[in-house]
């Protein structure tokens, strides 16, 4: 039998051209170990395996069997997630396959359709057509039905088109902080990105030309907030219908984000990251005597009318615009006395079934998590500007990421840090952390009734599920703030022991997946599989990251 395709290959790469000399090194002392460490270093060459099947120099595929594909989101998380453990020319890799399917706007694309899949969207477009001309023609419009039907049979005769997805939009903030840092990587040697940025060699302009294309579109998403920080000039999801907001980041379920306008994780995280990218891609553009205003002269649409024509000649403006968002996080506090704690979980509790009440009740007496106030980054805010009292994992990205320049310096940095970090280990169903699972990726005890029923219908990103990715993002903070000295001496032993209990639960559960959740049976609680979770996954093989700075902070 003889199986062949008409897409063009890809370039795969070895693991001596993946991962670091370190990390390698690392991996080799693993396979030496006995024991229990001898099991997980099985895993870890599994792991090692599953990205060696998952990347390659044109792009970085989500998962095997589901989305093997690009996915615009997962692969440039994933490359920040790996930078302490892969090569720099994988940051690269991941940054010129985004630009290479930039939208005419700067958008990145999220996922793209090829094969079967873009037969099934080709189709769906084609029906759609078909289907509004027949209503045109019935209406006696028969022009309007004569252009539709055009469209259809043009549909119809490229039904394998890759298609491009560009309907999210935290992939552009992404994007941003991943060529700000490769860029202020100071082991990069300036020759090599310039030539990164001036390499023209698929056809559609420099690298640096689109990258400020999309530098411009993350310009304008932030620009009406630099200059009046309301609530309303946030970065919104767009409407869904009249009464509901789309899921465009991450938490890309129906339920995903409460039915909230304005996400947490966009606005309070990735926007000021993004902007302070910004500021080193210019930077260093200047410093490898990239001329924007060159670039400008010779494609106006560049740039024209974006906020990012004046801060490309005025850093200030953008240090002022910077520092502005770095204050967007006050829009998502939510601060509650112990009381309101008390009596919000007892209200949901009183909502769950008989098995999950008794366990959940007995949990509280035994622990009394309950009994202690509580503050949290809500997980979005409502179409008022309110927020919604959703406890999240979110906050897992931020501690990853980091303070920025302008978080570090302020006095609270530190505490705001424990904050994230105590939401995380507090046990569920007061924070985020059930024993022997793992940390949920929601808890909606502080919300309404109706967000409650709606995770209970879409559970995908709600109380009943837990994320590798938010685990590993978790781990990886917490590390590098133990590894980089960012902590302040007297939290390191919290910091520690929050690492330990975290890495506990899941190691605890028997998943390293792309999700698991759980059930309460029999009076305990029982890790189970979710349905749809890939084997090999791409931003779950950031578990060799934190297995890597595991073994650091360890020495």
């Amino acid at each position: 039998m003889r199986i062949a395709t008409t897409g063009r290959a890809l370039t795969p790469l070895a693991r001596e051209e993946i991962f670091t000399p370190e990390f390698l090194a690392f991996l080799a002392a693993a396979k030496k170990a006995q024991g229990d460490t001898a099991a997980r270093a099985r895993w870890l060459e599994r792991q090692t395996r599953g990205v060696e099947l998952l990347v390659s120099r044109e792009k970085l595929m989500a998962g095997l069997p589901n989305y093997a594909t690009y996915f615009g989101r997962d692969m440039l998380v994933t490359a920040l997630m790996m930078r302490s453990i892969w090569r720099d020319q994988m940051s690269e890799f991941a940054i010129a396959a985004a630009l290479r399917k930039l939208g005419p706007a700067g958008d990145v694309s999220h996922e793209e359709a090829l094969g079967g899949q873009a037969v099934r969207e080709g189709a769906r477009d084609y029906a759609t057509l078909v289907g509004t001309a027949l209503r045109a023609a019935r209406e006696g419009r028969r022009a309007a039905a004569d252009s539709l039907l055009a469209g259809a049979r043009t549909v119809l005769g490229d039904l394998r088109r890759t298609r491009e997805n560009y309907h999210m939009i935290d992939d552009e903030l992404q994007l941003a902080v991943l060529a700000g840092r490769w860029l202020g990587d100071s082991t990069v040697s300036a020759e090599r990105k310039r030539a990164f940025l001036l390499d023209s060699a698929d056809g559609r302009g420099t690298r640096a030309e689109r990258l400020l294309r999309e530098l411009a579109l993350v310009s304008r998403m932030t620009g009406a907030y630099a200059s009046d920080p309301a609530v309303q000039n946030l970065v919104s999801f767009a409407p869904r219908d009249s009464t509901h907001w789309s899921s465009a980041s991450w938490r890309d379920s129906g339920a995903g984000y409460a039915n909230g306008r304005w996400a947490m994780d966009v606005n309070a995280i990735w926007a000021p990251h993004a902007l302070e990218a910004m500021g080193q891609v210019l930077q260093s553009m200047r410093r490898l005597r990239i001329s924007t205003d060159s670039i400008a002269r010779a494609h106006p649409d560049v740039m024209a009318g974006s906020p990012l024509e004046q801060w490309s000649r005025d850093t200030l403006a953008l240090r002022r615009a910077t520092d502005i968002w770095w204050g967007a996080e006050r829009h998502f506090v939510v601060e509650l006395d112990a009381a309101t704690v008390h009596e919000r979980v007892a209200a949901r509790i009183a909502a769950m079934s008989a098995a999950e009440r008794d366990y959940w009740k007995a949990l509280l007496e035994r622990t009394g998590a309950d009994r202690d106030s509580l503050t949290f980054l809500a997980l979005a805010l409502d179409g008022a500007g309110r927020p919604i009292g959703v406890a999240n994992s979110d906050v897992a990205t931020r501690l990853f990421l980091g303070d920025g320049e302008r978080g570090a310096e302020q006095a609270d940095a530190g505490a705001r840090a424990l904050r994230d970090v105590r939401l995380f280990t507090r046990a569920y169903p007061v924070g985020l952390l059930i024993a022997g699972v793992g940390p949920v990726v929601a808890n909606d005890a502080y919300a309404s009734p109706s967000v409650w029923r709606d995770f209970e219908r879409d559970s995908y990103h709600g109380p009943k599920v837990v994320w590798g990715r938010e685990v590993n993002l978790f781990l990886l903070g917490v590390a590098n703030r133990i590894a980089a000295n960012d902590a302040r001496p007297s939290d390191v032993p919290e910091l520690r022991t929050a690492f330990q209990q975290v890495l506990g639960a899941v190691e605890a559960s028997g998943f390293h997946s792309e999700l698991w959740s759980y059930e309460v049976r029999d009076g305990r609680v029982v890790p189970a599989r979710y349905g749809i979770a890939s084997d090999v996954q791409l931003w779950s093989t950031t578990d060799l990251a934190v297995q890597y700075m595991r073994a650091r902070i360890a020495r």
